[in-house]
């Protein structure tokens, strides 16, 4: 009997241990799966694109280029089916709150390229433009890649060593856009000779490609007796990039220009408009059609007009936007003298002026450092490029300064609010520092020629709070006068300009001309200016069109919270609510603003341990342990 009894305790025992596993393994499986899904996911981004993963800090791969076949279209589009499936195959209601970001925002990202495989054979057939390619990376490379150790030289080397073939399949995916019918404008395509000409050197050391061969590699750690060596062979290489650059650039000239295509507008390819719109939704993460994004554009320009005319009003201006602007551009006084001086602006805008105003709208700032330096070729009026995380590398405002007699002084404050604070460098460094997995942190970023055939890096997010950003300045008090003023709302209406022009060309027959003539009527740029911006959105259909949507949607959130909150509103608890979670795509960002204003004053997260199918299953485990323990207390086991 006693035995028996022995025996019946043990199979009680079992069975209660058996029960508290499940449901452990039921609360923990979900997040240990998701975090394995998305590590499963990073690491393949970072080894599909080797540059950006050393850019991000990951140096697995840091002697291999990322591979432009035709095959890989469909390696990689099984491989992101394989990754959307186990990632569908976790039950949501399993995961605790902190973890449906991570799993909305992958899911969001997967589905997004998938969704895109079907356009693979558009713009991604042209990888290089006269705002994007080779001939811009090769400097990037030479200043930002690691040098310091004698690792870091050898897999420069072997990297400048297999740029005869990347750039042999540059050309082969372009001679399928030739054979598609599907190749690029004209005009996005008749600057890259100038372009590549300055790479092409008969000194290998003269060449960019050679720059941490001199001055860095002296700095470095590498032994004095390894030096030579190297620079010997880092010289070999050179020459062989530098050939391979010159073939592509020939290739470009012989054969390509003769099949660029007669129109502008990406709708006159076979599939254009579908693919427009595709790329629409890639852009903004939100459905619109083209023409809800033109009729919001038109609105937005009328609005925006209506502001300025309240100053020209003010300085007893009689004539039109355009008159004002060109009578500004005209005016000496309102450009510079030298590249330097604008250089010096821009620095004296930032730590000067900016930086000490923020705490009153921020809190809890990443501390980064940023700095400016000149754009190597002739391009928009400023961009911007990521640091690292650990402030090692800083953040980098590069500002176009070919044209200083060109370049217009009234409109730097505003460049300066966008492209680095509280604009693009404050909002990505609370991106990379913030609690989230590396596939969030650490974002693959996207050549231009990708969309919609891509991962998205939420561009309606990031350039709507950068032109968020702009707005700030008044609030602020940054802007000195009323001609900064008018600065900042030339860049607003330009942005305003985009959806109508961008859309007009691509989805509505607009001539390039028309487009040009719109600009000319409502912005502050000069001719040469809306040429080269007019050629963008001919190159890049859609990605105009981020700026401003984004920018209305983040007002919207906020006029909400105002609204909602009363006098209890803290523009600073909002800000953080926008930017402490990292990228996102819009609608998640309107659901962290709703969750925030049904929470407050005190946010009450859901429980860190995962509810396994949800309260009601939970609450069935909990009676089924309660009888376990029941049975266990009837045997004296515990």
């Amino acid at each position: 009997m006693e035995e028996r009894r022995t025996k019946e305790g043990r199979m009680n025992l079992t069975v209660y241990i058996m029960a508290l596993v499940l449901i452990c393994r039921c609360a923990g499986d979900a997040s240990s799966d998701l975090a394995k899904l998305h590590s499963d996911f990073f690491t393949w981004r970072m080894s599909d694109r080797p540059i950006v993963a050393t850019y991000r800090d990951v140096h697995k791969y840091d002697d291999q280029l990322e591979a432009f076949t035709l095959d890989m279209f469909d390696v990689r589009k099984r491989r992101a089916d394989e990754l959307s499936a186990r990632l569908k195959n976790i039950t949501v209601a399993d995961l605790k709150k902190s973890d449906m970001i991570n799993y909305r925002i992958l899911d969001d990202q997967l589905s997004t390229y998938i969704a895109g495989y079907p356009w693979r054979m558009y713009q991604y057939l042209t990888p290089v433009n006269f705002l994007d390619g080779p001939q811009h990376e090769a400097s990037y490379m030479a200043e930002n890649l690691p040098f310091s150790t004698r690792g870091d030289f050898e897999n420069y080397i072997v990297r400048l060593q297999k740029m005869p073939e990347k750039m042999s399949q540059y050309m082969t995916l372009m001679r399928k856009a030739i054979q598609l019918n599907r190749t690029n404008h004209l005009v996005s395509m008749n600057r890259l000779k100038g372009q590549f000409d300055k790479l092409n050197v008969s000194d290998p050391t003269q060449s960019v490609f050679y720059l941490p061969f001199n001055n860095t590699l002296a700095k470095s750690n590498v032994p004095e007796g390894d030096r030579h060596g190297l620079r010997q062979r880092g010289s070999a290489a050179v020459e062989l990039a530098v050939q391979a650059y010159m073939n592509l650039s020939h290739f470009i000239q012989q054969e390509y220009l003769h099949h660029t295509r007669p129109n502008i507008g990406i709708s006159s390819l076979d599939g254009g408009l579908e693919f427009y719109e595709a790329c629409i939704r890639w852009y903004l993460s939100v459905n619109m059609t083209a023409q809800e994004v033109h009729d919001i554009g038109l609105r937005e320009v009328d609005r925006i007009v209506g502001n300025m005319q309240k100053i020209m009003t003010k300085q007893n201006f009689n004539g039109s936007v355009s008159e004002y602007f060109n009578m500004l551009r005209t005016d000496p006084s309102f450009t510079f003298k030298s590249a330097n001086d604008i250089l010096k602006e821009y620095r004296h805008q930032i730590h000067d002026i900016i930086q000490k105003t923020l705490p009153t709208m921020f809190v809890n700032m990443p501390d980064l450092p940023i700095v400016v330096r000149p754009m190597s070729y002739d391009g928009p009026v400023g961009t911007y490029s990521t640091g690292a995380a650990d402030g090692s590398r800083p953040g980098i405002f590069w500002a176009n300064v070919f044209r200083p007699n060109k370049t217009v002084n009234f409109t730097t404050m505003v460049l300066t609010l966008h492209e680095a604070i509280p604009g693009h460098h404050l909002q990505l460094s609370y991106s990379m520092t913030a609690n989230t997995p590396n596939f969030r942190r650490k974002m693959e970023y996207n050549n231009l020629f990708r969309p919609p055939f891509a991962f998205p890096e939420y561009l309606s997010y990031i350039e709507g709070w950068a032109l968020y950003a702009e707005s700030l300045g008044e609030e602020l008090g940054v802007y000195r006068d009323d001609y900064e003023l008018m600065g900042r709302y030339s860049f607003e209406i330009l942005r305003a300009c985009r959806l109508v022009v961008d859309t007009g060309m691509h989805a509505m027959n607009w001539s390039r001309d028309e487009a040009i003539q719109y600009l000319r009527n409502y912005t502050a740029e000069s001719l040469n200016n809306i040429i080269i911006e007019i050629d963008r959105y001919i190159t890049l259909p859609g990605q105009a069109l981020a700026y401003k949507i984004g920018e209305i949607k983040i007002w919207e959130l906020r006029r909400k919270a105002e609204e909602k909150l009363g006098d209890k509103f803290d523009i600073r608890e909002f800000h953080s609510v926008v930017l402490e979670s990292g990228t996102v795509p819009l609608n998640v960002l309107e659901d962290l603003v709703n969750d925030w204003l049904d929470t407050y004053p005190v946010t009450t997260p859901r429980p860190e341990s995962p509810i396994c199918g949800g309260t009601q299953v939970m609450a069935r485990h909990v009676w089924v342990v309660m009888v376990i323990l029941a049975a266990v207390t009837a045997s004296r086991l515990y």
